[in-house]
C-alpha cells in the first residue's frame, strides 16, 4: 500500500471514530467508553467533548512514555499532532448528528450499536493503515504487547477501566452518575467485539482472494 493511501486510510479511521463517538453520545444512553471520561468532564466544566478528548489523548501519550521509557519510538510523538484531529472529528460528528433526537428506546439502542460499529471500524482502519495510531489505540497496543495479550481483548478491559473512571469522576464532580448509562456499557462490549469480527471477516476475505489467485 502506498504511503499516501495509508494516511488516507488513517484519516478515514479518525473520522469514523469521531462519528461513532458522536452517534453513541446522541443516543441519550451515555457515550462510548473512550469518551466516558471526556464526556463527564465536558458536563462538569465549560469545554467541549472534543477538547476534553484531545486532553485525554495527551494523557495517554504520557502514559505510553511512562511505560516504554527509552523504548518509546520517536515517531510516536506524532500522536501529539493526531490528538487534536480526533478532538475536531468528535466535535464535527456532534455537529453533523445534532438533528438526532431519538425518543424510542429501541431507536436509542440502534444508534448505540451503529455508533459502536463506526468506532470499531475507525480503530481497525487506523491499525491497518500502519502509520501512527491515535493515542487511545496506541496505549492499548502498548499494554497488549507488554501483557502479551490480543489487542481486541485488552481493548475490552481498557474500555471498562475508562467507564469506571468516568463513573467515579461523575460522582465526584456532578454528585451522581451522569453521561454514562447502559449505552456506555453496551458500547464497552460491542466495540471490542466488532473489532474482532471485522478482523475475522477481513482475514477470511484475504484468504479466499489468496486461494483464488493461486489457482
Amino acid at each position: 500500500m502506498h504511503v499516501f493511501q495509508r494516511y488516507v486510510l488513517f484519516l478515514l479511521g479518525i473520522v469514523s471514530m469521531g462519528l461513532g463517538i458522536a452517534l453513541t453520545t446522541r443516543s441519550d444512553l451515555g457515550t462510548t467508553p473512550i469518551s466516558s471520561v471526556p464526556y463527564v468532564l465536558s458536563l462538569a466544566l465549560p469545554l467541549s467533548l472534543g477538547t476534553f478528548t484531545f486532553l485525554t489523548l495527551l494523557l495517554f501519550v504520557f502514559l505510553q512514555k511512562l511505560i516504554l521509557k527509552k523504548d518509546f519510538p520517536f515517531i510516536q510523538y506524532a500522536q501529539l499532532m493526531i490528538a487534536p484531529l480526533l478532538g475536531m472529528s468528535v466535535d464535527l460528528g456532534m455537529y453533523l448528528t445534532s438533528f438526532l433526537e431519538p425518543t424510542f428506546y429501541l431507536e436509542k439502542i440502534g444508534i448505540v450499536v451503529i455508533g459502536s460499529f463506526f468506532v470499531a471500524l475507525g480503530v481497525t482502519l487506523q491499525i491497518e493503515a500502519k502509520t501512527v495510531m491515535n493515542a487511545g489505540e496506541a496505549i492499548v497496543h502498548v499494554l497488549a504487547n507488554r501483557l502479551r495479550k490480543p489487542f481486541s481483548s485488552v481493548k475490552i478491559y481498557f474500555d471498562w477501566m475508562l467507564v469506571l473512571t468516568g463513573l467515579l469522576l461523575s460522582l465526584a464532580l456532578l454528585g451522581g452518575f451522569y453521561g454514562i448509562r447502559e449505552g456506555t456499557l453496551i458500547a464497552a462490549f460491542l466495540v471490542g467485539l466488532f473489532v474482532k469480527w471485522i478482523h475475522f471477516f477481513r482475514t477470511m476475505i484475504h484468504c479466499r482472494f489468496f486461494l483464488k489467485g493461486s489457482e
